[in-house]
């Protein structure tokens, strides 16, 4: 990489952590003429520590792609199949809707076209295993018919990894540490919230609220949804997995062009929402491959996935016709990662005319406050004032429960009613006639409407949490 580029892309780094007021970030860039490495700031706001090219950050969602590369293994050892039924190697595994329980596949699991929305408050800061979340996938309502609508899903991941860890033998960690990351040179490669924090050299989570950065407590510990997204790495290391996905695969990585090309290979059509159509107009497709999005850029083909989890951002492209990929990790959530990927693009590409990208997202940003705060106005709106529940505080009490949810706990204590649900034990505070609020700031568990209903009779029915229905016991 020539001197110049070096210099540009130490300018628009600069810049983006000015912008976000992000504490540290860390970067990798490889090109047909060399590579770039370079960390920035520093690792703790208010430490000096530097954030080094050796510095372990969790990449999140990124990992899906790991995933998809480790069935890629398996594929080539013919252990496994693309179009394998799920069963096959999961015997227990079920899901609600019949068509797609009858056919679900690896492959459906690994493009997010299962029919199943996110689901993500069964594995998100509770304690349950991921064996646990796989059972109660079977009762998990889908939104969507099988294969007919791509919806990203985190939990279709931890399966797909469950499948690798069945038709290799040994647990999914260890099965991608031995076929994928030993050989690439990854060897720091840590799990999850405590992985990260058991090593000396890592980043620390950061959040910015109110306009003021500060540090969160811990990074999250995840493990239980670990496949589709818990790795832990350095910018230095993933310069081998960004040079073997430019290579094609093949001999002297760990699969063969075959099975890698399948991986970038489009499966699902992704819709444009309407931010995607106002920041990008000149997109012409945008598809979901196996761990991969997969995008144009200005007529250039673009492989790309971001990942996001509690004061960590990260994204990873790579432009496989062009010879360019990079990966950008960030301490804290921002669109820092949009920022450099965009203006990255755009330089690496050699494209004239590119968007300010730094004052495209300060916008952006600026926008998503003011719909948050318009959004919050407008639910007070819709408040009935002084309603009150139908029935004294005392007949809510008792538990509810779902097949796909478990048990949710209702109680009185002093005057108030009190929600306790997997980890979580809030208060509620009343918001109008039968529905109450989650009064607390907890990630995950914040202001949840909590819906009751009744039956004809006058007796509680059923308790509304994530827009699921919980039938009381």
């Amino acid at each position: 990489m020539n001197s110049g580029d070096s210099t540009k892309i130490e300018a628009l780094v600069q810049r983006a952590l000015r912008v976000t007021g992000a504490p540290g970030a860390a970067l990798a860039v490889v090109t047909p003429e060399g590579s770039y490495v370079q960390g920035y700031g520093v690792k703790r706001l208010g430490s000096e520590d530097a954030v080094t090219p050796e510095t372990l950050f969790p990449i999140a969602s990124v990992s899906k792609a790991f995933t998809a590369t480790a069935c890629a293994c398996l594929v080539d050892d013919g252990k496994l199949g693309w179009d394998d039924p799920v069963r096959k190697h999961l015997p227990a595994f079920r899901l609600l809707d019949p068509a797609a329980d009858a056919n679900v596949t690896i492959r459906d699991l690994l493009c997010h076209r299962t029919g199943l929305p996110r689901h993500d408050s069964l594995w998100y800061r509770t304690e349950l295993k991921r064996d646990e979340i796989l059972a109660r996938m079977a009762f998990l309502k889908p939104t969507a018919s099988y294969r007919g609508l791509y919806q990203y899903s985190n939990l279709c991941f931890a399966a797909a990894g469950e499948a690798v860890a069945a038709a290799s033998g040994m647990p999914y960690e260890e099965f991608l540490k031995s076929r994928v990351l030993e050989p690439l040179g990854l060897h720091s490669v840590t799990f999850s919230g405590p992985g990260l924090v058991a090593t000396e050299n890592h980043a620390w989570p950061h959040q910015k609220k109110k306009g003021k950065v500060t540090a969160l407590d811990a990074p999250l510990d995840f493990f239980n949804v670990g496949p589709a997204g818990c790795i832990n790495a350095s910018v230095a290391e993933l310069v081998g997995w960004l040079k073997f996905q430019l290579s094609g695969g093949g001999e002297g990585t760990p699969v063969s062009q075959k099975s890698l090309a399948e991986t970038h290979t489009p499966q699902m059509i992704v819709p444009f929402d309407d931010l995607t159509r106002e920041l990008y107009p000149d997109r012409m497709h945008q598809t979901y491959a196996l761990g991969w999005s997969r995008f144009d850029w200005q007529g250039h083909l673009v492989l790309s996935h971001g990942g996001a989890i509690d004061g960590f951002r990260s994204h990873l492209v790579v432009c496989p016709r062009a010879g360019v990929a990079f990966v950008v990790l960030v301490n804290m959530a921002s669109y820092f990662p949009e920022i450099v990927r965009n203006s990255l693009l755009d330089l690496l590409l050699g494209l004239k005319g590119g968007k300010n990208w730094h004052q495209v997202f300060q916008k952006q940003l600026q926008k998503d406050s003011e719909k948050a705060r318009a959004d919050k106005k407008a639910k007070a709106q819709k408040c009935h004032k002084n309603t009150k529940p139908s029935l004294p505080l005392a007949s809510y009490t008792g538990t509810y429960s779902d097949p796909g949810y478990g048990t949710a706990t209702v109680r009185e204590e002093s005057g108030k009613l009190h929600l306790a649900w997997e980890a979580f034990d809030v208060p509620l505070k009343h918001w109008h006639h039968d529905t109450f609020i989650t009064d607390t700031e907890q990630p995950g568990f914040a202001n949840l409407d909590i819906v009751f209903t009744l039956k004809a009779s006058g007796s509680v029915a059923t308790l509304s949490l994530f827009e699921q229905s919980l039938v009381k016991n």
